[in-house]
């Protein structure tokens, strides 16, 4: 074996340090109970349809196991991330409504895994037509003393009377049981033998959630027992009343609860949820509302709920979600699925990798995944070796934490991922559901870590040649403590512990050391340790000695290898590979300690490094690979040549803003500063990449323009925005003309924002500072509009004002209809915005009238045509000049 680099050893100590609070089981083990409970049948056809149950067992390995239920028994192969399933007899298994109450010996399901196998996890699904219900099963080491019900409020159908139940299961001889009703009583169960059956009925529907079973202080061995604990509905309804489902969950012990949960939303569905408490004056904050609970009671969120939350609460709290009844559960109206309960596990007990079915028993049309954990690490998770198709969204309440809702047709699922998460399978049919945890670390009260003293780590099993010691962690100070290992000789040992809290349930223990120093030679190899441990006479329970069995496998030492670049830029870094192989075939690598050689370390598994010293030097670099919760490589050294070519630095100024009409601006604002042979270009919208920019190309509107420069190879990039603002545009009648001493009105439209406007000269105009000034008649002339936008783009133009001499009104015209001279004509006399004209007849009579002359004379009165003749007209310009007066003829 290599020998242990000290300084590389205290890196991976100081980077990977795992304190034993950070050690739980998981629901993986090598025995379990279960239980198949009264449900209501469903009417289809006019006759009813009895559900049934099987169990599934999936592992990480090739395994075995035996599943037993009265005089049923059933062995089978279990290959590794396969779900097997092991159909359970109902006459073996179920339980009457009629058999409740009272004590049933040897109906529930025991599961066990051949000895030397490797452990297994475990479901149950119970169903039938338009039934469905499912549940993950814990191991004997998952259960504990203490558990509260959880069940959903009760009403009639199919002509039926619903029950929540309450089931549970000896899995120790003389097990003696309370049951702390609502009411106040206490009601004794005494269970003579492991596998017997007790099931809890009310007499009528009441809502068990909140009853407190647990082991009776006062009966033998109290303080060590544990049992299994089933709650849920014989059917119901929930949300809306139509058709019923029953739900069913195993019941997790109270130091399995944690503090905080992940509620993700059933796909395309509305759900409620409920939050129970196992201690007094707990505060639970949901979506920054708190409110406190008692011991059993509980916060009941039965309105529709559709977003992803977290609960989170001072104390221990467990926390149900449930599936609606179809016809008001989905988002969209109708949805398929009926009622199910699923009790979620917090976050503190997160898993890494779980097999797990997904049954399509019975009718099940739908089936999903929820999974939930750090936004970080979500790049890391795998279905089946594959990352998912579906989209990750990240929680409003709390960023840190993302949610992904997979949709799968498989029956077996294989997730994996290198950080930590939670996880619910669920399923739909027409009428049916069910919906169960994928898996879970628990926060059991006692159980064996092998401490690797290379590496300072603990871990379930031991590396093979590297030397370990035994830790045993319990509940409660001991006296006396003994250990036997395989064959050899007991030993007493030490009975001073280390106090350690669990991180989950915040709960005291008391870690006992075995230093065996021994190294194991085999791989494969199981190992069995017997601790004896003697409890003194404490929290009500009796001097006693504890017997605990535990065992542990040898694994092999991960063999560490990689690759990397050997020419990089300054600015990108040397691309490490890790090419290393944990001899594991069902769990790869997952935990890396990389030392560069120049002082630098990572933990990522394909790190990319950044050598500071540009040109060609050796670096030995170092990597230990291997397991989370396993064996650590040896470390394995590599030197290798490395190349570092400097890298251009750029800067590049800010770039002024241009107008639409600016006409081509060269870009000088950016530029290498390190003296590098090499190129620039500019890129981006209007710019070639000699840095001419066309802001008439690019347009109005903020452009980002580009600077890259190359170097032997090395790129840098930089960018500036160009702001391009519009030229006013301008709509102008460019030739005037008006009578001398008269006026007019400039025609000019122009559009543009916060425009200035200046006319030169301001010589005879009524304004020089608006677009449309009037214009008096005094002399020929060319003036020039200036009009300025807000940010200083210019546009001008001229127009030129022609003064004519006197007015000049035409002696006479032929208003007889053939369009040529109809109308007397008075050319400009616009110019003269104050004009008045009169015409008379040869008897003084004026026969018309007109101020502005907008309307011209077409020798007609009253609508009466004029007879030809002479007429006399008098046009007033009303400026102060003589009005010029005349005769006109009307010709016919």
């Amino acid at each position: 074996m290599k020998q242990w680099n000290i300084v590389f050893l205290i890196l991976i100590n100081s980077l990977f340090i795992q304190a034993v609070r950070a050690q739980n089981i998981s629901n993986e083990g090598t025995e379990f109970w279960a239980v198949f409970p009264t449900h209501d049948p469903s009417r289809l056809g006019g006759s009813f349809s009895l559900a049934n149950i099987t169990v599934y067992l999936t592992s990480k390995s090739d395994s075995e196991a035996t599943v037993t239920c009265g005089s049923f028994s059933s062995t089978q192969n279990i290959p590794a991330n396969t779900a097997v399933p092991f159909h359970v007899p109902r006459n073996e298994a179920y339980i009457d409504s009629a058999e409740s109450n009272q004590v049933l010996n040897n109906r529930a399901i025991r599961i066990s895994v051949s000895p030397g196998q490797p452990k297994v996890a475990a479901y149950a699904h119970i169903y039938a037509g338009a039934r469905s219900a499912a549940s993950l099963i814990l191991p004997v080491e998952a259960l504990g003393q203490t558990y509260y019900s959880m069940n959903y409020a009760q009403a009639n159908g199919d002509g039926l009377t619903n029950k929540n139940f309450l089931t549970l299961i000896a899995t120790e001889d003389d097990t003696h049981l309370r049951i702390h009703l609502k009411d106040g009583s206490v009601q004794s169960v005494t269970l003579p033998t492991a596998g017997d059956v007790y099931e809890y009925l009310p007499p009528g529907q009441e809502d068990l959630t909140g009853v407190k079973v647990d082991i009776d202080p006062g009966s033998t061995n109290s303080c060590s027992k544990r049992f299994a604990a089933f709650s849920g509905s014989t059917a119901l309804y929930i949300g809306c009343f139509s058709s019923l489902d029953p739900l069913y969950q195993q019941l997790y012990p109270t130091i399995s609860w944690g503090k905080n949960y992940s509620i993700i939303p059933f796909k395309d569905r509305e759900y409620y949820f409920r939050v129970l408490a196992g201690e007094d004056n707990t505060t639970v904050t949901i979506n920054n509302t708190s409110f406190t609970l008692n011991s059993g009671q509980f916060y009941d969120a039965s309105t529709e709920h559709t977003e992803a939350m977290l609960v989170s609460a001072d104390k221990n709290i467990s926390v149900a979600q449930y599936s609606l009844t179809q016809e008001c559960s989905g988002l969209f109206g109708e949805a398929t699925g009926d009622p199910e309960m699923v009790l979620l596990n917090p976050i503190e007990f997160n898993i890494r990798e779980i097999t797990l079915f997904s049954s399509n028993d019975q009718s099940i049309l739908e089936k999903y995944i929820n999974v939930c954990m750090k936004t970080s690490a979500t790049a890391s998770f795998r279905i089946n070796g594959n990352q998912p198709t579906a989209t990750w969204t990240v929680m409003s309440s709390n960023p840190e934490y993302s949610y992904i809702q997979l949709n799968i047709t498989e029956m077996s699922s294989t997730l994996s991922a290198s950080d930590g998460f939670n996880a619910i399978a669920y399923g739909f049919g027409r009428f049916e559901s069910y919906a169960y945890s994928a898996g879970t670390n628990l926060a059991a009260n006692n159980y064996l870590l092998v401490n690797n003293t290379i590496t300072g780590l603990d871990a379930k099993d031991a590396c093979v040649g590297q030397k370990s010691n035994l830790k045993i962690v319990l509940p409660y100070l001991v006296s006396e403590i003994s250990w036997q290992l395989d064959a050899e000789p007991e030993v007493q040992g030490q009975t001073t512990p280390n106090a350690v809290v669990n991180s989950g349930s915040g709960i005291i223990l008391y870690e006992y050391i075995y230093a065996i120093d021994s190294a194991f030679a085999d791989t494969g190899i199981v190992h069995q340790v017997v601790v004896k441990a003697e409890r003194p006479n404490q929290g009500n329970c009796l001097a006693t000695q504890q017997i605990y069995n535990y065992s542990f496998g040898v694994n092999p030492i991960p063999l560490a290898d990689f690759s990397a670049s050997q020419i990089a830029c300054e600015n990108q870094g040397i691309a490490f590979t890790d090419l290393s192989n944990s001899l594991l075939p069902d769990q790869p690598v997952n935990k890396w300690i990389w030392d560069f050689g120049d002082g630098g370390v990572s933990t990522e598994q394909n790190p990319v490094h950044r050598y500071t010293q540009i040109g060609t030097y050796n670096y030995t670099v170092k990597l230990s690979a291997g397991l989370q919760d396993g064996c650590l490589s040896d470390v394995f050294e590599k030197t290798i040549t490395v190349t570092i070519n400097p890298s251009p630095v750029i800067v590049f100024d800010p770039i002024p803003g241009v107008c639409q009409e600016a006409g081509i601006v060269v870009l000088t604002q950016a530029r290498e500063t390190r003296g590098l042979p090499g190129r620039g270009r500019y890129s981006g919208t209007g710019v070639t990449a000699d840095g001419r920019f066309d802001p008439q190309a690019a347009g109005p509107g903020t452009h980002t323009i580009r600077y890259t420069y190359i170097s032997n190879g090395c790129t840098e990039t930089k960018q500036q925005t160009i702001l391009v603002s519009p030229t006013p545009l301008l709509t102008i009648t460019k030739t005037i003309n008006v009578y001398e001493g008269g006026e007019k009105q400039m025609e000019a439209t122009a559009s543009g924002t916060d425009l200035t406007y200046k006319w030169s000269p301001a010589q005879g105009l009524s304004r020089d500072d608006i677009l449309n000034p009037v214009v008096t008649g005094t002399d020929d002339r060319t003036y020039t509009l200036t009009i300025t936008s807000a940010r200083g783009c210019v546009i001008t133009e001229t127009v030129t004002v022609n003064v004519l001499a006197r007015i000049e009104p035409a002696n006479s015209f032929s208003p007889n209809g053939d369009g040529v001279n109809d109308t007397w004509i008075l050319k400009y006399i616009e110019t003269y915005p104050r004009v008045t004209v009169e015409v008379f007849n040869r008897y003084g009579t004026r026969i018309f009238y007109s101020a502005g002359y907008k309307a011209p004379f077409d020798g007609n009165s009253n609508k009466q045509a004029l007879p030809a003749g002479t007429y006399y007209y008098i046009i007033n310009p009303n400026n102060g000049r003589r009005p010029v007066t005349g005769p006109l003829t009307i010709i016919r």
